[in-house]
């Protein structure tokens, strides 16, 4: 995470310009009149605790001739005091409201953020783009801001406080000229070594804090390793607790080493500033002090520019409030680039995408596919990575099952993935009834689509809403129980304390945690749903691998059964489980090796024999030797 903090660091002057029009362009999104009243605040945050010094100076003023007897004087002293115990009410106020809607303003803002970079992510059809950097890191970003040390609020506030302080600094240096105008200019002159000391520390400590380092890193990773609940099983049984804690310390005390030493005060570089700011003070209080004892100037005058004289600095941005600035930026910026990213993404033009959104299941426009889906020299490869699928020529008959197999590697998964439209191909094109799919829309496409992939989410909700959310929860409950009967899962639903009101996981009051192989069933009865409303296409990306072998080989009889006639696209490593398939098409590296029924495949003698051939002995003999059938079935 923290790498994404640092790119977002250092731009211009010390990024706070940049980082001052990202905070003002989120804060206008997230709520304008709260950002009007904010600006209002920071005005009267900024001029009020002047406008007190300068009545703080006519009273003290007023004083001596009031002590004289003078009623007119006494007068304007106690009419001086009421306005001063006015604006002391008022400036004191004034910075409490200023963090309190800074704090508001700032929760809004971080709101928003993650909902652009939710819209960022979910708004192209493709999967693609949220492998790119900015939507990547814009997501930890995102997601991670309340755990860092400045959040969006701080930001908000931070900048609030550099506009107060330098609206404070402007005004102050005007009244100061009006003792000798090279005042002002003395005493920021000699500030601005001490002010760039500051800046520098400031970026070192930054930095050291930003970019993560390796130590870092696995510090973290050992972190998280003694308080996982799931790396906790080996770390005790393989007794590594005492090794996983010791790592821990050793890295985290080498990746921090860095940010210690760089918090160590240089002295040399230090009090070479710290005395020319004592230099720049001596010069103005001096002159000030001759002024007043040779009477040129009066006790009022010399009392206001000495108060003024003390806020001259805050025309310098302080440590803190750049620090809040910057970091508290960071998700806002990065969240605006992801929103640029995910535009592109989907060829944005005149704030319309071009590519359909997402439709539910029977709202396809195009209707289902007629003939066939076909890749036509289709060819695919991974940013960097090599081609997984190259020049694929392959036709997926309607209204029958194809089966593919292979190797790990061979290209099955990828090939879902692009047919889904998650992907577009490098090269080629995929057609549906002869119409390129890009044409077709991939929004529309997906009405037609069904699919149970290898990593299917477990979502934490009933198990009715599990099953409707495959319909786009356009399902009835009769839908529902049919969608679980045919994937095998009637008996588990019936087991549960409240049946289909059951909710999954155990985050939740009378929530429970299903296995590996009920939950599949679960995922299966998703994707047969969508079948009941209007989908025709289903996806079986190795649906039953947490299942033993007689569950396994029954579910896939099953859905086979209930899709007859449907187009089924199976994916599997186990042979015996797709030789029911109408035509199974086996892939090497990318390309069809060998395609047609289980009996024709077997003929031939070729790569799909030999391996039914070898898992088929294996399970015999494993069988023979007592061996579990589930041990037998994962050969």
């Amino acid at each position: 995470m923290r790498a994404g903090w640092a790119r977002w660091w250092h731009r211009g002057e010390d990024g706070l310009l940049v980082n001052a029009r990202v905070v003002v362009e989120a804060a206008g999104r997230a709520s304008r009149p709260l950002m009007v009243a904010l600006g209002v605040v920071v005005a009267v945050t900024g001029v009020f605790p002047m406008l007190q010094i300068i009545l703080v100076s006519a009273v003290i003023g007023r004083i001596p001739v009031a002590l004289n007897g003078d009623g007119a004087a006494l007068r304007e002293l106690y009419g001086g005091l009421a306005l001063l115990a006015a604006s002391y009410f008022v400036a004191q106020v004034a910075p409490a409201a200023q963090w309190s809607l800074g704090r508001v303003l700032g929760a809004r803002m971080d709101v928003q953020a993650r909902r652009d970079v939710m819209t960022a992510a979910l708004r192209p059809p493709g999967l693609a783009h949220i492998e790119e950097t900015a939507v990547a890191e814009a997501s930890t970003l995102a997601r991670e801001s309340r755990s860092a040390t400045f959040g969006p609020d701080d930001a908000v506030r931070g900048l609030a406080s550099l506009l107060s302080g330098r609206v404070q600094g402007v005004i102050a240096a005007v009244v100061l000229a009006g003792f000798h105008w090279w005042a002002p200019v003395v005493l920021f002159l000699t500030f601005l070594p001490w002010d760039g000391y500051f800046r520098a520390e400031h970026r070192k400590v930054a930095r050291s804090w930003v970019e993560r380092t390796p130590d870092q890193a696995r510090a973290a990773y050992f972190r998280q390793l003694g308080t996982d609940a799931a790396a906790g099983k080996e770390v005790r049984v393989f007794g590594l607790a005492e090794f996983v804690r010791d790592r821990f310390a050793a890295h985290f005390v080498a990746g921090m080493a860095p940010l210690w030493r760089e918090r160590t005060t240089d002295s040399r570089r230090f009090l070479p500033r710290v005395l020319l700011v004592i230099v720049g003070y001596l010069v103005v209080f001096g002159a000030l002090g001759w002024s007043f004892a040779t009477g040129r100037e009066s006790l009022a005058a010399v009392t206001l520019y000495l108060l003024m004289a003390g806020q001259v600095w805050r025309l310098a941005p302080s440590f803190n409030d750049l620090s809040r600035l910057a970091i508290g930026a960071a998700p806002m910026a990065a969240a605006r680039k992801a929103v640029a990213a995910g535009n592109a993404a989907v060829g944005q033009r005149d704030g319309r995408p071009e590519v359909a959104v997402l439709s539910p299941h029977g709202a396809a426009p195009d209707g289902p596919p007629c003939r066939e889906i076909r890749f036509e020299q289709t060819s695919f490869a991974y940013p960097g990575g090599r081609l997984v699928l190259r020049d694929l020529d392959l036709a997926i008959e309607v209204g029958r099952s194809t089966a593919i197999v292979g190797a790990n590697g061979a290209g099955k998964t990828t090939l879902v993935k692009l047919l889904c439209g998650l992907y577009e191909p490098s090269a080629g094109r995929i057609t549906v009834d002869g119409v390129d799919l890009r044409e077709r829309g991939v929004g529309a496409w997906r009405g037609q689509v069904s699919a149970v992939f290898q990593d299917y989410v477990h979502y934490p909700v009933t198990v009715g809403e599990n099953v409707a959310w495959g319909a786009g929860g356009a399902i009835d409950e009769e839908g529902v129980r049919l969608a679980l009967a045919e994937a095998d899962a009637t008996e588990l639903v019936d087991s549960l304390p409240a049946g289909l009101d059951t909710p999954l996981g155990r985050d939740f009051d009378g929530g429970v945690e299903l296995s590996g192989g009920q939950w599949q069933k679960i995922a299966v009865a998703r994707a047969l749903a969508a079948l009941h409303t209007g989908a025709s296409v289903l996806i079986l990306d190795e649906p039953t691998a947490n299942l033993d072998v007689r569950s396994e080989a029954a579910l896939f009889e099953r859905i086979l059964s209930v899709t007859r006639g449907q187009t089924t696209l199976l994916v599997s490593h186990r042979l015996a489980n797709v030789r029911r398939a109408d035509r199974i098409v086996v892939l090497s590296d990318g390309q069809v090796v060998e395609e047609g029924p289980h009996e024709d495949l077997m003929a031939i003698n070729g790569t799909y024999a030999q391996l039914f051939q070898m898992q088929a002995a294996r399970f015999r003999e494993t069988t023979a030797s007592g061996s579990t059938t589930r041990q037998a079935g994962s050969a």
